[in-house]
């Protein structure tokens, strides 16, 4: 189609400036973090931190402090009052909230750091479509939805949120994705599902989570037999899902950390689609890309200024990465957010030219504690059942903790193994405040049910991201199942 070839067109430059920035890396960081300082020079928050002058990259560093949401805070409250230049010089024009935290996390967008994510999609897109020109002759679903909450303002009147997640491109990007959409808009499951069916010459789909295309899968395995009674959907629907969209050459999502469990049932359900792995996108900032035929995803070395710090605290710059060593990765925006604590830790599996190839590993933090068992995703992870139909977490519930699972009872006891080989979980059960692991068996529309629970607690469909170690209580209150033990089923009732 003539809209993908001109979106592919207008990525292009900035596709070529990021590959010569590959080959400079130092220098490309230097240089963004000089006009970084220079654009904002002034501001209330350099000001107070002796920042003015023009400083460069080692007084940068040396005068302002590694920082959490937390600690900025104060300074975006001031923001949202209505008060001018507090972290940039430049307006703020939005706050674009985080979704999956207890608390609201507001995140200040201005036009340059709207344009550092552009630059970021523009040089994926580049590669894509250029090392794969087929995907430009088709449509396109990308998952659009809508913010959690509609018209809402700060009290200075600074608008939050976008109005879409198609907000993130620039005007003219935005004008050819939505001439490639299969799916125009937000819509709700069955209507996304309806007009994916209509459209048999889908090349390329786009989600956050695999768990939210498992999702419209079982929904449409569910109701196949209605869905094929629509015209024109029956012979097509004969031949499974290969035979809905035969054109479909590339899946798009997050692959890497919790992610990866879920990867081995999309190549079954589609064996015969390539699945790229996401780089790592924040509300807070554009980390990495994925680059066709490369592992893990490349620095996006032309949107923000990066710091990383090492296991044993000691901090780096992006050109000083060793490959095998894992980091911590800190962020400098045009948003305002300087020498900011993402929380994710990311792993060095190689470089593309002199950039480092990232792999998300998981969050930092996302313990849990309610005896001192000090419980981590790290401690669960590695036992997680690999055949899945369904969602797969532990979470505590009834004095112990739960394999959520469509098959847990096999998994139980090796995982069991694994957790008390970790001193505090051996010593809460050694002194009986935590019972054995057990299973909770998934029965029914289980990520349908998931997805209900994750929505009724505002977060979006396409940020909901899979996690080994669910903080959440309750869950067996929303998930249809039973529980289950090493030796069998539990004397629990089945949970309607």
């Amino acid at each position: 189609m003539l809209a993908g070839g001109l979106w592919w067109l207008s990525g292009l430059p900035e596709g070529v400036r990021f590959w010569w920035a590959t080959r400079r890396v130092a220098q490309s960081q230097r240089n963004y973090l000089t006009h970084l300082l220079q654009i904002n020079q002034g501001c209330d928050y350099f000001r107070d931190h002796g920042l003015a002058g023009g400083p460069d990259v080692d007084q940068f560093r040396a005068r302002l402090p590694v920082v959490d949401y937390a600690d900025l805070q104060p300074w975006i409250d001031r923001i949202a009052a209505g008060q001018i230049g507090v972290l940039t010089q430049e307006a703020v024009t939005l706050f674009e909230p985080t979704s999956g935290t207890q608390a609201l996390k507001l995140i200040p967008y201005t036009r340059t750091l709207k344009a550092e994510f552009q630059r970021g999609v523009a040089a994926w897109v580049s590669n894509l479509l250029g090392g794969r020109p087929q995907l430009m002759g088709g449509r396109a679903y990308w998952s659009i939805t809508p913010p959690p909450e509609r018209a809402r303002r700060t009290p200075g009147g600074i608008p939050i949120g976008f109005e879409d997640d198609a907000a993130y491109l620039s005007a003219s990007t935005q004008w050819l994705v939505r001439r490639l959409m299969a799916v125009p808009g937000p819509a709700d499951l069955d209507e996304t599902l309806e007009q994916l069916l209509r459209c048999p010459n889908l090349r390329l789909v786009s989600v956050w989570s695999p768990t939210l295309w498992l999702l419209m899968m079982e929904r449409l395995q569910s109701k196949w037999q209605s869905w094929a009674r629509l015209p024109g959907l029956s012979q097509r629907m004969q031949k499974g899902l290969q035979g809905l969209w035969p054109q479909l050459d590339c899946l798009s999502c997050w692959g890497d950390g919790p992610s990866a469990q879920f990867l081995p049932q999309l190549r079954r359900l589609f064996p015969q689609v390539m699945i790229q792995s996401k780089g790592v996108l924040a509300t807070e900032g554009f980390v990495s890309l994925p680059l066709l035929g490369k592992s893990g995803a490349a620095l996006a070395v032309r949107s923000h200024f990066f710091e990383f710090v090492d296991e044993q605290g000691n901090c780096w710059l992006a050109h000083e990465l060793k490959a095998g060593r894992r980091y911590q990765v800190l962020i400098s925006t045009g948003g305002g957010l300087y020498r900011y604590r993402l929380g994710d830790q990311l792993e060095v599996v190689g470089h593309y030219n002199q950039c480092p190839q990232l792999r998300f590993v998981g969050r930092v933090g996302g313990v849990s504690d309610h005896f001192g068992e000090k419980l981590s995703p790290e401690a669960v992870l590695p036992w997680l059942p690999s055949s899945l139909r369904g969602p797969c977490f532990v979470a505590y519930e009834e004095g112990r903790y739960v394999l959520f699972a469509d098959d847990p009872q096999p998994a139980l006891e090796r995982g069991e193994a694994y957790l008390l080989a970790h001193h505090h979980y051996r010593m809460c059960r050694q002194l009986g405040q935590l019972g054995a692991l057990a299973g909770y068996q998934l029965e029914g529309d289980s990520w349908a049910q998931f997805y209900a629970r994750m929505q009724a607690a505002g977060q979006r469909p396409g940020d909901i991201k899979p996690q080994p170690l669910r903080l959440e209580a309750h869950w067996s209150q929303w998930l249809q199942g039973r529980f289950v033990s090493a030796d069998g089923p539990d004397e629990s009732d089945s949970k309607p």
